[in-house]
């Protein structure tokens, strides 16, 4: 099996969110992450092709300790049922420039 990614993944356990639409948010776990997307676990089936508004609770490399809550939208490339949640890749983008550096230090 091939992976077309054109960037290296890295497992993670981070803590997400994600806006199904206006007034209903869900929690989700984030458990891999590169450059442009990201797989999470949730409870909810997440629509193909469809943008969201996600929450990334994102470490400092250097002192865990230290979280940033990173919001930006993502577009769901794929959602499938996996025992009793659903795991869906997504392509995040509009990221906040002031968190831009800390997500590029996830990137290496």
């Amino acid at each position: 099996m091939s992976d077309n990614r054109g960037a290296q993944r890295g497992n993670v356990a981070w803590r997400g969110a994600i806006q199904l639409v206006p007034g209903r948010i869900v929690p989700a776990k984030i458990t891999n992450f590169s450059a442009g997307g990201i797989q999470m676990l949730s409870n909810s089936l997440l629509k193909e092709k469809q943008n969201y508004l996600i929450m990334m609770e994102v470490p400092s490399k250097r002192d865990a300790s230290q979280r940033t809550q990173v919001v930006c939208k993502a577009t769901c490339i794929y959602s499938i049922l996996t025992g009793n949640e659903y795991r869906a890749g997504l392509r995040y983008f509009d990221v906040p420039p002031q968190h831009g550096a800390l997500l590029d230090e996830w990137q290496q």
